[in-house]
């Protein structure tokens, strides 16, 4: 079967992508953690994984803090908004 994708974004409460979000992805088809850093739009994938496997994905921000930093995906097909929303105000200093 051919590799899918889950991919999204990780974005401030209104909108405006996070740049250098660490997203990080594991599951048992995977045979140890991947990690990617997000770039200037928030924006994340991850490629070439298996259809009918559950992930789960985490996101760590150095200024930004998520009520919900992890999703468990169960994936058939293509994801494309896999989005994390920081929480409003939680900025933890810089801009």
């Amino acid at each position: 079967a051919a590799g899918v994708f889950i991919s999204g974004r990780v974005i401030t409460a209104d909108g405006r992508g996070i740049t250098n979000a660490a997203v990080t992805i594991t599951g048992n088809a995977l045979a140890e953690p991947r990690t990617v850093i997000t770039g200037r739009r928030g924006a994340y994938i991850f490629d070439d994984l298996e259809p009918g496997e559950t992930y789960i994905v985490t996101v760590r921000s150095r200024r930004f803090m998520f009520s919900n930093p992890s999703q468990v995906i169960s994936i058939v097909d293509n994801v494309t908004d896999a989005d994390f929303i920081a929480d409003g105000g939680t900025s933890r200093g810089g801009r």
